[in-house]
């Protein structure tokens, strides 16, 4: 099965390096992007995806402020929500759990993490076509 992926990052150099994380996941593909909670907001309710990647600070507002509008307008949140931030506060952490995310990262620190956790979640899928490396 297939693990659509939308990413909500305002920084381009940064989108570009997610993208690239998440091309050598097999039977990931990202199915659109955004860097303002408006334009992201309308894009997950088009694309439905099954994962969804933000970050905390955004153009005209936030992750967190994007996951209480999914929630407030009923949509459904993708099945795995992470966070990934420059912004690693505990403040930022809980209220990214509080409002659905599954995985919260530091950008400096945890960035090779986003890749692993796609990983294992497809791995957990069915017609899952690939292995999990356990290093060299």
């Amino acid at each position: 099965m297939e693990l659509t992926i939308y990413i909500v990052e305002d920084s381009s150099p940064v989108r570009e390096r997610l993208i690239e994380a998440v091309s050598d996941v097999p039977n990931a593909r990202v199915v659109g992007q955004a860097a303002a909670v408006k334009e992201a907001l309308e894009g997950v309710q088009r694309s439905q995806p099954r994962v969804l990647i933000l970050d905390i600070q955004l153009r005209h507002g936030s992750g967190i402020r994007l996951l209480k509008q999914m929630r407030a307008t009923g949509m459904s949140l993708p099945e795995l929500v992470i966070v990934v931030t420059n912004y690693p506060t505990d403040d930022y952490r809980k209220a990214s759990h509080d409002c659905g995310a599954n995985h919260f990262f530091d950008k400096a620190s945890e960035f090779d993490k986003v890749r692993d956790v796609l990983l294992e979640h497809g791995a957990r899928q069915p017609g899952y076509a690939g292995a999990i490396s356990s290093g060299p």
